[in-house]
C-alpha cells in the first residue's frame, strides 16, 4: 500500500509517524512490526510516499489508525506540495478552535482541549485544521505551546507543540495545521478521569 508521510512527533528517542493511504485517504499511524514507535533513524520522512506492507492494529477509539509495518517495499517519490495535496484529498476543519474534532472536545480552565469517556468520539484521533486567526508560540513551564488568543477576560486556547519541525513564532491564519490526540491516560498528581488531550503535531 502506498502511503504519504504527513507527520512525525518525537517520543524519547523514537518517532510516532502519521501517514495517509494514497488509495483510500485513510489515516494510519506507522508502528514497527512489534507495535512500537519507529526508531530515530527511520527513513520515513514527511512529504514522502512509501510502498509499505502492514497489518491493522487499532487501539482504543478514537486511536484507530495504528498499523504494524511488516515490510518496506521502497520509497516511491516526494509529493511536492504537501499542503495542497492534503487540502485536496482530506476533510479539513476550518474556523475557530471549536471546529477541531467537530466540536467534540472539552476545554479545561487553563485552555487545554481533551476528550473523556462521556464525550462523543470523533472518527479519528488526527485531523487537519485551518485556523481563522494566527497562533502564537509561547513557552509555559519549559514546554512549547501554540496559543489561540480569545481576547480580554477569556481563557486562551493552548495546544502543546509536538512536531519535529522547527517552531516559528507565529503560525499565520490560513495555514494548514495537523491536530492529534495523545493516547488515553490518567494523571497521577490530580484526581481526574481518564482523558486524551489535543496537541499540535505539525504545520505546512
Amino acid at each position: 500500500m502506498e502511503v504519504l508521510i504527513t507527520s512525525k512527533t518525537q517520543w524519547s528517542n523514537k518517532y510516532c509517524i502519521g501517514a495517509l493511504e494514497i488509495l483510500t485517504g485513510e489515516y494510519v499511524r506507522l508502528l514497527t512490526s512489534t507495535g512500537g514507535y519507529q526508531p530515530n533513524n527511520s527513513p520515513l520522512q514527511i512529504g514522502d510516499i512509501w510502498d509499505l506492507d502492514y497489518i491493522p492494529d487499532p487501539d482504543r477509539s478514537p486511536h484507530i489508525e495504528d498499523v504494524r509495518v511488516v515490510r518496506r517495499n521502497g520509497f516511491v517519490r516526494n509529493i511536492g506540495n504537501l499542503s495542497q495535496y492534503i487540502i485536496g484529498n482530506c476533510d479539513v476543519w476550518r474556523g475557530d478552535y471549536q471546529s477541531i474534532f467537530d466540536n467534540n472536545l472539552r476545554w479545561t480552565f487553563n485552555g487545554s482541549g481533551y476528550l473523556n469517556s462521556s464525550c462523543n468520539m470523533p472518527t479519528n484521533s488526527v485531523g487537519f485544521w485551518i485556523s481563522d486567526q494566527d497562533l502564537e508560540l509561547d513557552t509555559i513551564n519549559g514546554k512549547l505551546y501554540y496559543v489561540y488568543r480569545r481576547g480580554l477576560l477569556r481563557t486562551d486556547i493552548k495546544l502543546p507543540y509536538k512536531g519535529v519541525g522547527a517552531p516559528i513564532q507565529v503560525i499565520p491564519q490560513g495555514t494548514l495545521i495537523r491536530i492529534s490526540l495523545a493516547k488515553w491516560f490518567v494523571p497521577r498528581d490530580i484526581n481526574i478521569e481518564e482523558r486524551c488531550y489535543a496537541q499540535l503535531s505539525g504545520f505546512y
